[in-house]
């Protein structure tokens, strides 16, 4: 019998959905995954949402700091039957938003409380938490490296676990740079496919050039991505920190924005503007501002990427 009801998800042998963030309150909203026909098994990666950047001061010279740069979500994967998987999946899976570390989940059921809340543990098929925010400088004190998001437990996915692959925590993210350039994140040799953000640069003495943001340093097939260039003069401005992106795109692999760099020690003019940080791409950590000189037109945190969802059935 032609099953006229069923709204097919693919093609072929593989079926390939990808899901992205929208909720600023865990449970305020949700998206629906349907269990496609024909399909026998199911493999499931979530991917918590980045941190955002933190912001740089704009002051004098040498008390101008870069902000943190924020912390990438935890991770976890599962392969399970799809045979034992209800027909319906709810996921309120986070966006962009202000809240630090703020979880994303799959549940069986969705939540019941208006406005949002956490659905019932006993609901959960898997969980994956936010990262935090980059710390926000203070004069000569650069901003702290936003944390890693929190590996997801047994108690907070029980119907998931005995299926889970991996659950690994996210990659906290680089502090901003005090008076001097922001620090290279290395790129995580723990399975995860999520970066932290980098921290902005900070201002250094009188007459002296800015400082670059904080760069992700590539390895292998994955390349670098530099972070934004310090005022090389009074009248030059920043740049910002560069935005996440998926360099290897069937990969799956995404990286945090970068810090922005500061501006010259004597910045005037069209020299005189703060650098934002970069955004991060899906789960990955923003970048953090670049410290700018008194008078300089404010810049922008970088904002974490939001929550990724990748569901493969075949």
């Amino acid at each position: 019998m032609l099953d006229l009801s069923h709204l097919p998800t693919g093609t072929g042998p593989v079926a390939v959905q990808e899901f992205f963030g929208q909720a600023t309150v865990l449970g305020a909203s949700y998206q629906t995954w349907v269990k496609p026909r024909g399909k026998t098994m199911c493999s499931i990666l979530l991917s918590g949402k980045g941190g955002n950047g933190g912001t740089g001061v704009i002051g004098a010279t040498s008390t101008a700091a870069g902000g943190g740069g924020g912390g990438s979500g935890g991770q976890t994967s599962l392969t399970m039957p799809l045979a034992l998987l209800p027909d319906v999946l709810y996921l309120s899976l986070a966006g962009q938003s202000a809240t630090t570390t703020l979880a994303s989940t799959i549940s069986i059921q969705p939540s019941l409380t208006a406005g949002g809340a956490a659905p019932v543990a006993n609901n959960v098929l898997m969980i994956a938490n936010g990262g935090g925010n980059g710390g926000n400088a203070s004069g000569a004190t650069a901003g702290t490296a936003g944390t890693a998001g929190a590996i997801a437990t047994v108690t907070t996915m029980p119907l998931g676990w005995q299926w889970a692959n991996l659950s690994l925590a996210g990659q906290a993210g680089i502090a901003g740079g005090g008076v001097s350039a922001g620090a290279a994140l290395t790129l995580p040799l723990t399975g995860l496919t999520i970066t932290g953000g980098t921290g902005g640069a900070g201002i250094s003495s009188t007459g002296t050039p800015g400082a670059a943001g904080g760069a992700i340093t590539g390895a292998g097939l994955l390349p670098s991505s530099p972070g934004g260039i310090g005022g090389a003069a009074a009248t030059t401005p920043p740049t910002n920190g560069g935005a996440g992106f998926n360099p290897i795109p069937k990969l799956r692999y995404f990286y945090g924005g970068t810090g922005g760099g500061s501006t010259h020690a004597d910045a005037t003019g069209a020299g005189a503007v703060q650098a934002s940080g970069g955004n991060g791409a899906p789960g990955s950590g923003g970048g953090g501002m670049g410290g700018a000189l008194t008078g300089s037109t404010a810049g922008a945190v970088g904002q974490g990427g939001v929550a990724y969802c990748l569901i493969v059935c075949w």
